[in-house]
C-alpha cells in the first residue's frame, strides 16, 4: 500500500451502525472502558454509563480527546480520504461528560461538577464540522446555563446564578446575534437586579440584552413582554409602552398578554389615568379569569375613580376565589420568574435524540 493511502486509511472516531470505535489502518481498535459506555449512553441506557463514567480517571478522558485529535492527524482530509471521523459520536461524548456533571450538582458535589462540565465542553471542540461544532457548542452553552438558572429558585441559589451567569455570558460572547441566548441571559439578571437585595445594574444589563434581541426578533412576544417590563422597573415608561402594547397587538400567549395590560395598567394609574389602567386590568381578567391579580388591581383602580360598587364588585370577586385559582396565581408567577430556564428540558431532549442511534 502507498504511504499516502495509508495514510489517508489511519485513523479516525468512526460510527459503525452499532456502536462508535477508532479505527487504525482500517481495523478497529480494542473498545476502551470509555467508548464501551459511550456507546452504552447512545442506546439510550443512562444511568449505569454516568454512574460508572464517575469511576474513570481523568487520563482516562484527556487520552480520548489525545487519541482523537491523534488520529485526526494521521487521516488528515484530501481527495484520497476514506473514514470520516463522526460527530455524533463527540457530540454524544460531552453530552454523558454533561449528565455526570448535572447529577454530580444534584449531590451538592460543585467542583466535581464543573470538572466534568469543562470536560464536556473540551471535548465539544474535537467536533469537526464546523457548522456541527458551532451549532452544538451554542445549544450546550444554553442547555447549561438554563439548567443552572432553573436551580436558582431552590435551596443553593448563590452557587447556581454564579454558574448560569458565567456559561450564559459565554454563550452571549459567542452567538451576540442570537435571540434565544440574549433572551436567556438577560432573564438571569433581570431575576437578580428585580431583587430586594439584588445587583441593581443587573436590570440595566438585562435590558441592554432585551434591547439587542428585539433587533434580531423584533416580533417575539416573550422578548416584547420582558424588555418592557424592564423599562418599566428602570421608570423609563415613556419607552416601555410601546413594547407591551406590540404584544397586544400580535398572537401572543395569554399569560404574555395578561402581564402586558397588568404593566401597562400599573403605568396608567400611577400617571393618573384611571379610567385606561381599569381597561387594562379587566382586559387581564378577561384573558385568564383564574388568575386574582387583575381583579385585586382593577378593584384599587376602580376606588380610586370613585367607582365603589365596582371596586366592591371585583375585590369580591378576588376574596371569593377559591384554592385552585390562588395556585393558579403562584403558578402565574413562577411562569414568568422560571419561564426561559423551563427550556432546558426540551433543549437537552433534543441534544440527546440527536446521538442516540
Amino acid at each position: 500500500m502507498a504511504l499516502g493511502q495509508a495514510l489517508t486509511l489511519a485513523g479516525a472516531l468512526f460510527l459503525q451502525p452499532d456502536k462508535c470505535e477508532f479505527i487504525v489502518l482500517g481495523t478497529p481498535e480494542p473498545t476502551s472502558e470509555f467508548l464501551q459506555l459511550l456507546n452504552l449512553y447512545r442506546q439510550g441506557v443512562r444511568d449505569e454509563p454516568i454512574a460508572k463514567l464517575a469511576g474513570i480517571h481523568h487520563d482516562e478522558l484527556k487520552f480520548f480527546r489525545h487519541r482523537v485529535l491523534l488520529v485526526r492527524d494521521m487521516a488528515a482530509p484530501g481527495p484520497r480520504r476514506t473514514v470520516e471521523p463522526n460527530d455524533s459520536c463527540l457530540e454524544a461524548a460531552s453530552l454523558l461528560e454533561t449528565e455526570l456533571a448535572m447529577t454530580q450538582v444534584g449531590r451538592s458535589r460543585w467542583e466535581d461538577a464543573d470538572s466534568h462540565f469543562d470536560e464536556a465542553w473540551q471535548i465539544s471542540f474535537l467536533i469537526e464540522t464546523p457548522v456541527d461544532r458551532l451549532r452544538f457548542q451554542r445549544n450546550w452553552l444554553l442547555a447549561a446555563g438554563l439548567f443552572y438558572h432553573q436551580l436558582i429558585f431552590v435551596s443553593v441559589a448563590e452557587e447556581a446564578f454564579m454558574r448560569a451567569g458565567r456559561l450564559l455570558r459565554n454563550a452571549v460572547r459567542l452567538y451576540p446575534n442570537d435571540p434565544e441566548v440574549l433572551l436567556a441571559a438577560g432573564s438571569l439578571l433581570e431575576w437578580s437586579g428585580s431583587l430586594r437585595w439584588g445587583v441593581a445594574a443587573h436590570l440595566k444589563e438585562a435590558e441592554e440584552l432585551y434591547s439587542r434581541a428585539r433587533r434580531f426578533a423584533p416580533t417575539d412576544p416573550e422578548i416584547l413582554l420582558r424588555h418592557g417590563w424592564v423599562l418599566e422597573k428602570l421608570e423609563k415608561e415613556d419607552e416601555a409602552a410601546p413594547p407591551l402594547r406590540r404584544v397586544l397587538e400580535l398572537d401572543a400567549r395569554k399569560d404574555l398578554t395578561y402581564r402586558s395590560r397588568m404593566v401597562l395598567g400599573r403605568m396608567a394609574e400611577r400617571a393618573g389615568r384611571l379610567t385606561e389602567a381599569i381597561g387594562h386590568y379587566e382586559a387581564a381578567a378577561d384573558t385568564i379569569p383564574s388568575w386574582q391579580v387583575a381583579y385585586l388591581a382593577a378593584g384599587h383602580a376602580l376606588h380610586a375613580s370613585g367607582s365603589h360598587e365596582r371596586a366592591r364588585e371585583a375585590l369580591d370577586h378576588a376574596l371569593a376565589m377559591d384554592l385552585k385559582s390562588a395556585d393558579a396565581t403562584l403558578g402565574g408567577w413562577w411562569s414568568y420568574e422560571l419561564g426561559i430556564a423551563l427550556r432546558f428540558e426540551p433543549l437537552f431532549e433534543r441534544l440527546r435524540a440527536e446521538v442516540m442511534r
